[in-house]
Protein backbone atom coordinates (compact mmCIF):
# COMPACT_ATOMS: atom_id res chain seq x y z
CA UNK A 1 0.00 0.00 0.00
CA UNK A 2 1.27 3.42 -0.96
CA UNK A 3 1.71 6.09 1.68
CA UNK A 4 0.03 9.46 1.06
CA UNK A 5 2.16 12.59 1.27
CA UNK A 6 1.79 14.37 4.60
CA UNK A 7 0.15 17.43 3.05
CA UNK A 8 -2.60 15.37 1.44
CA UNK A 9 -3.17 13.42 4.65
CA UNK A 10 -3.49 16.64 6.63
CA UNK A 11 -5.82 18.09 4.01
CA UNK A 12 -8.05 15.00 4.15
CA UNK A 13 -8.06 15.11 7.93
CA UNK A 14 -9.03 18.81 7.80
CA UNK A 15 -11.88 18.09 5.37
CA UNK A 16 -13.12 15.27 7.60
CA UNK A 17 -12.98 17.49 10.70
CA UNK A 18 -14.78 20.33 8.90
CA UNK A 19 -17.47 17.93 7.67
CA UNK A 20 -18.10 16.62 11.18
CA UNK A 21 -18.17 20.14 12.64
CA UNK A 22 -20.62 21.26 9.97
CA UNK A 23 -22.90 18.25 10.56
CA UNK A 24 -22.94 18.90 14.31
CA UNK A 25 -23.65 22.62 13.75
CA UNK A 26 -26.55 21.87 11.42
CA UNK A 27 -27.99 19.38 13.92
CA UNK A 28 -27.82 21.95 16.74
CA UNK A 29 -29.32 24.71 14.61
CA UNK A 30 -32.10 22.48 13.34
CA UNK A 31 -33.28 21.60 16.85
CA UNK A 32 -36.64 23.28 17.39
CA UNK A 33 -37.05 25.77 20.21
CA UNK A 34 -38.94 24.39 23.19
CA UNK A 35 -42.64 25.18 23.24
CA UNK A 36 -43.51 27.85 25.82
CA UNK A 37 -45.19 26.50 28.94
CA UNK A 38 -46.44 29.66 30.65
CA UNK A 39 -48.47 32.41 29.08
CA UNK A 40 -48.56 36.06 30.08
CA UNK A 41 -51.42 35.52 32.56
CA UNK A 42 -49.51 32.69 34.26
CA UNK A 43 -46.39 34.83 34.57
CA UNK A 44 -48.31 37.86 35.83
CA UNK A 45 -50.12 35.88 38.50
CA UNK A 46 -47.03 34.02 39.71
CA UNK A 47 -44.81 37.07 39.69
CA UNK A 48 -46.88 40.21 40.14
CA UNK A 49 -49.98 39.12 42.04
CA UNK A 50 -50.47 41.66 44.81
CA UNK A 51 -50.80 39.08 47.59
CA UNK A 52 -49.70 35.66 46.33
CA UNK A 53 -47.04 36.48 43.71
CA UNK A 54 -43.37 37.31 44.27
CA UNK A 55 -44.27 41.00 44.32
CA UNK A 56 -46.94 40.32 46.95
CA UNK A 57 -44.49 38.40 49.13
CA UNK A 58 -42.01 41.26 49.01
CA UNK A 59 -44.78 43.79 49.70
CA UNK A 60 -46.03 41.80 52.70
CA UNK A 61 -42.46 41.63 54.05
CA UNK A 62 -42.11 45.39 53.59
CA UNK A 63 -45.54 46.14 55.07
CA UNK A 64 -44.29 44.30 58.16
CA UNK A 65 -41.45 46.80 58.38
CA UNK A 66 -38.86 44.47 56.92
CA UNK A 67 -38.43 42.80 60.26
CA UNK A 68 -36.65 39.62 59.34
CA UNK A 69 -33.44 37.70 59.34
CA UNK A 70 -30.60 38.18 56.90
CA UNK A 71 -31.82 35.05 55.11
CA UNK A 72 -35.31 36.55 54.70
CA UNK A 73 -33.85 39.74 53.22
CA UNK A 74 -31.75 37.61 50.90
CA UNK A 75 -34.84 35.65 49.81
CA UNK A 76 -36.67 38.90 49.06
CA UNK A 77 -33.75 39.94 46.89
CA UNK A 78 -33.87 36.61 45.04
CA UNK A 79 -37.57 37.16 44.40
CA UNK A 80 -36.89 40.61 42.96
CA UNK A 81 -34.22 39.13 40.69
CA UNK A 82 -36.65 36.52 39.38
CA UNK A 83 -39.16 39.32 38.77
CA UNK A 84 -36.51 41.12 36.72
CA UNK A 85 -35.85 37.98 34.69
CA UNK A 86 -39.56 37.72 33.96
CA UNK A 87 -39.28 41.11 32.26
CA UNK A 88 -36.90 39.42 29.83
CA UNK A 89 -39.24 36.45 29.39
CA UNK A 90 -42.22 38.70 28.70
CA UNK A 91 -40.36 40.48 25.89
CA UNK A 92 -40.60 37.32 23.79
CA UNK A 93 -44.38 37.23 24.10
CA UNK A 94 -47.15 39.26 22.46
CA UNK A 95 -49.56 41.12 24.75
CA UNK A 96 -53.32 40.66 24.48
CA UNK A 97 -53.77 44.13 22.96
CA UNK A 98 -51.81 47.14 21.75
CA UNK A 99 -49.11 45.37 19.76
CA UNK A 100 -50.72 45.00 16.35
CA UNK A 101 -47.89 46.85 14.62
CA UNK A 102 -44.16 47.44 15.07
CA UNK A 103 -44.72 50.57 17.18
CA UNK A 104 -47.08 48.75 19.54
CA UNK A 105 -44.69 45.82 19.89
CA UNK A 106 -41.81 48.23 20.57
CA UNK A 107 -43.91 49.86 23.30
CA UNK A 108 -44.58 46.40 24.83
CA UNK A 109 -40.88 45.57 24.82
CA UNK A 110 -40.08 48.93 26.43
CA UNK A 111 -42.64 48.26 29.18
CA UNK A 112 -41.02 44.85 29.76
CA UNK A 113 -37.56 46.44 29.91
CA UNK A 114 -38.82 49.13 32.32
CA UNK A 115 -40.33 46.43 34.56
CA UNK A 116 -37.08 44.46 34.44
CA UNK A 117 -35.02 47.53 35.32
CA UNK A 118 -37.37 48.57 38.15
CA UNK A 119 -37.17 45.03 39.57
CA UNK A 120 -33.37 45.12 39.36
CA UNK A 121 -33.40 48.40 41.30
CA UNK A 122 -35.69 46.78 43.86
CA UNK A 123 -33.21 43.92 44.20
CA UNK A 124 -30.38 46.39 44.79
CA UNK A 125 -32.47 48.29 47.34
CA UNK A 126 -33.18 45.04 49.19
CA UNK A 127 -29.44 44.43 49.40
CA UNK A 128 -29.15 47.54 51.61
CA UNK A 129 -31.82 46.20 54.01
CA UNK A 130 -33.17 49.71 54.49
CA UNK A 131 -36.87 50.30 54.10
CA UNK A 132 -36.34 53.93 53.01
CA UNK A 133 -34.72 52.52 49.84
CA UNK A 134 -37.00 49.51 49.36
CA UNK A 135 -40.37 51.26 49.65
CA UNK A 136 -39.87 53.65 46.69
CA UNK A 137 -38.31 50.87 44.62
CA UNK A 138 -41.34 48.66 45.25
CA UNK A 139 -43.66 51.53 44.31
CA UNK A 140 -41.69 52.01 41.06
CA UNK A 141 -42.27 48.36 40.13
CA UNK A 142 -46.01 48.76 40.73
CA UNK A 143 -46.02 51.94 38.61
CA UNK A 144 -44.40 50.05 35.74
CA UNK A 145 -47.07 47.36 35.97
CA UNK A 146 -49.83 49.96 35.87
CA UNK A 147 -48.30 51.75 32.86
CA UNK A 148 -48.07 48.50 30.91
CA UNK A 149 -51.58 47.40 31.88
CA UNK A 150 -52.95 50.72 30.58
CA UNK A 151 -51.53 49.95 27.14
CA UNK A 152 -51.66 46.18 26.85
CA UNK A 153 -53.94 44.38 29.34
CA UNK A 154 -57.08 42.87 27.89
CA UNK A 155 -60.28 44.31 29.30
Amino acid sequence: MRKLPTRIGLALAGVAFFSIALAVSVAVIAEPAPKPVAGITNIMNAVNHETEGLYGMIKKFCDGGGQGSADQWKMMRHRAQVMAECGNILMAKSPPRGADDAAGMAKWKQHCANFRDASKKLSKALAFKKMNKVTPALAAVAAQCDACHNDHKSN
